[in-house]
């Protein structure tokens, strides 16, 4: 391949990957803007405000979901986003929650807790916001 027609291709590949990063950056920011909108309406707290000890209703989709196996104990891991942060969701005894699927917005409140290294609540009361989302 002679250098003139190498040239183009480089400058292709550099554009692609400058106007990819410019969507990736611009369409998180509008997400994180639409969550921070919806939960100004609906009065919760950003993920990002939330410490430990302190009683909470906060929003997001569910970003992540971790099923225990079959022969552990039942318990289920639901990782909530709202655009400032993340939040750690854990339902011990619990196997599966109808409705709770990844891409679902929800609306969480209880205590949150440090667990490890990071925010959790533990068993919270929850309610669907959004049926059509997943």
């Amino acid at each position: 391949m002679s250098e003139q027609t190498r040239r183009p291709m480089a400058w292709r590949r550099l554009w692609r990957r400058i106007t990819q990063g410019w969507y990736d950056s611009s369409r998180e920011a509008i997400e994180a803007d639409d969550e921070q909108r919806s939960q100004r309406s609906r009065g919760t707290i950003p993920i990002s405000d939330v410490r430990a000890r302190q009683r909470v209703v906060v929003s997001g989709s569910l970003q992540s979901i971790t099923y225990s196996p079959v022969d552990a104990p039942a318990r289920l891991i639901a990782t909530l986003y709202d655009g400032t942060g993340t939040i750690e969701l854990r339902w011990p005894g619990r196997r599966q929650i109808p409705g709770i699927v990844v891409g679902r917005h929800i609306e969480v409140e209880g205590t949150a807790t440090i667990h490890r290294d990071h925010l959790a609540l533990i068993d919270p009361l929850y309610r669907i916001l959004f049926a059509g989302a997943a």
